[in-house]
């Protein structure tokens, strides 16, 4: 039965009743005054016919309009109420659970054909994601040998070169077949990250320690620029691995020279807030819009378009960046802070709430 023909049955079962009870309260109100003319048949020209009119009028329209109120009531809720369920199922619908079937009522009306719709739509975009994943995570990897060999293969072909402008050529070709390494190694990190498959050795690290240790790295990268870099930082620990919450640091100090301005400056602050530790770098490069601001943790973004000459990189750092705080239990977003710094703030749990996590 579809959901129209539901709808029109229950109103026509509605008003059925609603006349029914009309019928029956009209019937008894003329009864009754029948009854009383008959009793009292030297007062009857005393009564009122208006108000006997209006008496049954008030009877038999209060009790129609309760029952038509109520089954109004309890229309619309059956059928909000289906529609209520798969709304939140659409609002809690993402990648991770694109095969979780949504239930259906079973009753073939629309409601139930649209949820069929929808389980195949998940499927398929299951299968789109799934495919996607394993062709950039096989296709990395089939990468990596050939590319090896080509660095190693001009390796040798610049050492054997007299001639200095073949071997400045082959330079330039190493330097390109060394930056398409590094992108294809990014993407692979990606790849896996998205399908699960990397795996944390989750110890008690000292997140101040790792920052003040590569504080001094970042500072010899920012004095080309003359950028100054100030550190403020808590002692604060939590669980991770070590190496990989360093190359989270050291992705976001490197982007945030690279954005940066000649003179400027770093602002590395590692604080507790709300329990749990907050690391935020800020820099004086140029202020994003706000409607760029969730864009620049998205794969080979890269800020304004009309820089991305200028600057090196794959655009694939912020992404890599995100996925590291994902694993971790954290969370990553770039603002504007109030002193008109740009700013990525990354938030992880502390050692004591992060034993409740892995």
């Amino acid at each position: 039965m579809t959901l129209q023909q539901r709808i029109f049955i229950f109103s026509i079962f509605t008003m059925v009743a609603a006349l029914t009870v009309a019928g029956f309260v009209s019937y008894f109100e003329f009864s009754e005054q029948h009854r009383f003319a008959l009793e009292h048949s030297s007062q009857v020209e005393k009564v009122n016919p208006a108000w006997e009119a209006l008496e049954i009028v008030l009877f038999t329209g209060g009790c129609t309009l309760v029952i038509v109120v109520a089954g109004a009531f309890l229309l619309t809720s059956a059928v909000i109420r289906p529609i209520s369920q798969l709304t939140t199922v659409l609002e809690n619908t993402n990648v991770d659970n694109l095969l979780d079937p949504v239930n259906g009522n079973g009753s073939g009306d629309e409601l139930d054909r649209m949820t069929t719709v929808f389980n195949l739509m998940k499927k398929r975009l299951s299968l789109s994601f799934t495919q996607s994943r394993e062709f950039t995570l096989y296709a990395s990897h089939e990468l990596k040998t050939p590319l090896a060999i080509m660095h190693s293969t001009l390796e040798q072909m610049i050492s054997a070169e007299s001639s200095v402008t073949n071997k400045d050529r082959l330079g330039s070709i190493l330097e390109e077949t060394q930056r398409l390494a590094a992108i294809v190694e990014q993407l692979s990190f990606l790849a896996k990250a998205d399908a699960g498959l990397l795996m944390f050795q989750k110890l008690k690290i000292d997140l101040d320690q790792i920052v003040g240790d590569s504080v001094d790295d970042i500072a010899l990268l920012a004095a080309v620029k003359n950028i100054s870099v100030t550190c403020e930082c808590e002692h604060l620990a939590i669980l991770g691995e070590r190496m990989r919450l360093r190359q989270l640091f050291l992705i976001l100090a490197d982007n945030a020279i690279k954005y940066n301005r000649e003179n400027g400056r770093i602002l590395i602050q590692l604080k507790k807030q709300d329990n749990r530790a907050l690391l935020q770098i800020s820099n004086d490069g140029v202020l994003l819009d706000a409607s760029l601001h969730e864009r620049i943790f998205d794969r080979f973004y890269r800020g304004d378009i009309s820089h991305n000459g200028e600057v090196e990189g794959s655009g694939l750092g912020l992404s890599i960046a995100k996925s590291i705080v994902e694993a971790h239990q954290g969370t990553i977003f770039f603002d504007v802070s109030p002193e008109g710094l740009n700013r990525i703030s990354i938030s992880l749990p502390l050692i004591d709430d992060a034993k409740t996590l892995f």
